[in-house]
């Protein structure tokens, strides 16, 4: 695996350092920086110029500590140097933008992107937090025991309801990892107590020995799986496993949540037998919305078909 870090983005970490914001950086040094990096500015050619800029701070981010801080961490994972080709690192214009990304290439292979704020190297600690979390994101990402997939897309029915099914699911992974962590006595970013309050919010229709039942169940496993999470998301209530329309379930056809099914008994057997034939593995015991119905028979989809014997 190639470890490569964003010239920017050892810039600013050196910057920080230079600035007396991180802790345990001698006076001295900083002073060597400042005169080394002057005499940068003296070489006239800008390609040069830069390339000399850069090879500066990649130095002191070495003489620093900054890369082996990374390295460090990076060996509580050794699974991923096997499965990554590339891993970089670059800098996080803010909080939101900070993650560990997967992408999978047919002619590249794996390679992974971390984006950070270079504010975490003002502590050892902050810097560990992050990165043990999101690496382990990485991790789980690359065991096919967690079988997850970088092509499959979170189900939901309309934009707003599949960034909801993002959020919830974002929450029950995290939850499993700073579970992990916390019991390989690594500190966290969020606490239990924090977990266990964005999970009743986000699951508030289920009762309280539920939400109990299921955040111990994902604090304390130690192999999660990506379908269980995904379930957990999208399908809160297992309406999908429903025998029978039942309210808020998604209609079949249009898969839409619905509380107005259609009384399908009203329906002549023509227009059900059009319907099959338009959903050839629809039943009439899965039901069907209103909407639907009323849908197709203004558009007359319920004209009797030529293979339809009278």
């Amino acid at each position: 695996m190639h470890l490569r870090c964003d010239e920017d983005f050892v810039e600013e970490a050196v910057l920080l350092c230079a600035s007396n914001r991180r802790e345990g950086i001698p006076s001295l040094q900083i002073r060597r920086f400042h005169i080394e990096r002057e005499k940068c500015y003296s070489i006239l050619d800008p390609d040069e110029r830069n390339a000399a800029f850069f090879k500066l701070h990649l130095d002191w981010f070495r003489e620093w500590g900054l890369e082996k801080l990374i390295i460090d961490l990076l060996n509580e994972f050794p699974q991923l140097p096997g499965a990554l080709n590339v891993l970089a690192f670059r800098k996080a214009r803010g909080k939101n933008e900070e993650a560990a990304e997967l992408y999978v290439n047919a002619s590249t292979g794996r390679n992974a992107v971390v984006a950070l704020r270079v504010e975490r190297f003002k502590k050892d600690e902050l810097l560990a937090r992050f990165l043990r979390h999101e690496l382990t994101h990485l991790s789980d990402m690359l065991d096919p025991a967690f079988g997850y997939s970088p092509g499959l897309r979170l189900r939901g029915p309309s934009p707003a309801q599949q960034r909801i099914v993002r959020e919830r699911y974002r929450l029950l992974w995290d939850v499993t990892i700073d579970g992990r962590l916390s019991h390989a006595t690594h500190a966290t970013n969020t606490t239990r107590e924090q977990h266990q309050a964005f999970f009743d919010r986000a699951y508030s229709f289920w009762p309280e020995n539920k939400r109990r039942e299921i955040f111990d169940e994902l604090w304390s496993g130690h192999s999660p799986k990506h379908e269980h999470l995904l379930a957990l998301a999208s399908d809160p209530r297992d309406l999908s496993h429903a025998h029978q329309p039942l309210p808020g379930a998604s209609c079949p056809l249009c898969d839409f949540p619905t509380f107005d099914w259609a009384d399908l008994h009203a329906l002549s057997d023509v227009s059900r037998a059009s319907l099959r034939a338009q959903f050839p593995l629809w039943t009439p015991d899965q039901g069907a919305c209103k909407r639907c119905v009323e849908i197709y028979e203004l558009a007359g989809k319920f004209e009797v078909p030529a293979t339809i014997i009278l």
